[in-house]
């Protein structure tokens, strides 16, 4: 191992006085100051393997007092820093699914009417509710639906009632009927009974369950029925029907074409269907919409019009004489 001496010269030599260094030479007397002092010159400027014309000997050790020799203040220890707590994620409770709970034909869930107008010309529309029953979600009133345009309705369970649709508001347009007491509990239908305006068709779950598309005046309305004023299509507006008295028909020759897809007499129950289990009924007025099952038994059989017609399940005769007592169980929304 290298004398102490020959350390502490070779960090002169590197360094040069450093305060610890010099600590060290004030200690040793003039021997290491005669190295470090009187040839620094010699010591900084001559290559280190010129050290060995040193005289080492000439170093004296004796007076050093090496407890006393400070080498640097001491070397702080590094804290381990404060350990920090990872907190998860909360676990996030989602809302509870809301149950369609039906409780003697009661439901929580609403039924949506959508109207579609394909007519080419705005339509009145009015709302029709059975006595003491809930009405319309919002409670519309009359109003306009533009050509083209489609609107929504909704009623909660409970409802039955009707939407009068035509060019103009009045009394014996044709309507669209149904009543709602929950999925599975809710029937639809189109009626012609207390006059025609528009032909409608209804649809649910994608297949035409009721209505005519058939532009009734085409034929023209004559005696017994009553036509009302012109419109701007050069049409009546309304024709009222006379078979509104005859709880068991027949139609008469204007109403024909639509028995049994829509009411044309109060007990035409071929054109109700029942027990339905969607909560969207979407209507479309004008010829354009795709007719009905009904519709289309008719057309297999001129003759007979009521004879193919499917069997569908007809609404309760006391449910049917309530949307039909137009002086007593209705009231406009």
């Amino acid at each position: 191992m290298r004398p102490l001496s020959s350390r502490i010269t070779w960090l002169i030599f590197c360094f040069g006085i450093t305060p610890a260094l010099a600590q060290v030479v004030e200690k040793t007397g003039d021997g290491i100051l005669g190295v470090a002092l009187e040839q620094p010159a010699r010591l900084h400027n001559k290559p280190r393997r010129g050290l060995e014309d040193v005289d080492w000997s000439a170093v004296d050790y004796s007076n050093v007092k090496w407890n006393t020799v400070n080498y640097g203040a001491p070397v702080p220890v590094p804290t381990t820093p404060p350990t920090t707590s990872i907190v998860a994620d909360p676990v996030v409770t989602p809302p509870p699914v809301r149950e369609n709970k039906v409780v003697n034909g009661d439901s929580n869930e609403d039924l949506t009417i959508a109207i579609t107008n394909n007519y080419g010309q705005s339509l009145s529309l009015a709302f029709d509710v059975n006595a003491g029953g809930p009405a319309f979600r919002g409670n519309p009133q009359p109003t306009a639906l533009a050509a083209a345009a489609t609107t929504n309705y909704a009623v909660p369970s409970g409802w039955a009632g009707r939407i009068n649709v035509g060019k103009i508001d009045h009394v014996d347009n044709s309507k669209i009927e149904g009543s709602f007491y929950g999925a599975g509990n809710g029937d639809i239908d189109i009626s012609y009974v207390d006059g025609y305006s528009v032909p409608i068709t209804c649809s649910v779950g994608g297949k035409v369950v009721t209505g005519c598309n058939l532009e009734l005046f085409d034929q023209g309305c004559n005696a017994p029925d009553t036509p009302s004023s012109m419109g701007e299509d050069g049409k009546p507006t309304v024709c009222s029907n006379s078979a509104r008295v005859l709880n068991d028909g027949p139609p008469s020759p204007f109403f024909a074409p639509c028995a049994g897809a829509a009411y044309t007499f109060p007990n035409d129950n071929l054109a109700n269907v029942g027990m339905i289990q969607e909560t969207l009924i979407s209507c479309c007025i004008g010829t354009s919409c795709e007719a009905s099952q009904q519709q289309k038994a008719q057309k297999r059989d001129i003759k007979s019009p009521r004879a193919n017609a499917p069997s569908l399940i007809p609404r309760s005769h006391k449910l049917e004489a309530r949307l039909h007592n137009r002086h007593g169980s209705k009231h406009r929304a």
